[in-house]
């Protein structure tokens, strides 16, 4: 997936250095320890719509070029989107993305099917 972010184009990589920096920006302490938690937290965010996990999900998408967009680029970017109303186009473009990556595809299959029981009841 591709994103343009102050009239350059980027690609969006969900890989393993993704998942790497999501679980760096994601963690939680239990007993002391530290685990990384990216995936479990950034996919509920995205399914709640929260535009703060498109920044987090963009820098670590990101992560393997050399010439990364800036933090102020992408928040740039992220404010143009919401003011011409196109976050919920993104919010699903990057959702279909993850899911196709050959690493998420059967962690987003889960929370998809998390989702269809709790709707249930």
């Amino acid at each position: 997936m591709n994103i343009t972010i102050n009239g350059k184009e980027y690609e969006l990589v969900f890989g393993l250095k993704f998942i790497r920096e999501l679980d760096e920006t994601y963690t939680q302490k239990i007993d002391g320890m530290e685990f990384g938690i990216g995936i479990e937290k950034a996919v509920p965010y995205l399914k709640m719509k929260n535009p703060v996990v498109l920044y987090d999900i963009i820098k670590a998408a990101t992560s393997h070029l050399k010439s990364k967009p800036s933090n102020e680029a992408i928040e740039k970017e992220l404010e143009k989107l919401a003011e011409e109303d196109k976050l919920d186009q993104l919010f699903e473009d990057i959702e279909k993305a993850m899911g196709e990556s050959a690493f998420l595809k059967p962690k987003m299959k889960m929370f998809n099917q998390a989702i269809k029981v709790a709707q249930k009841d």
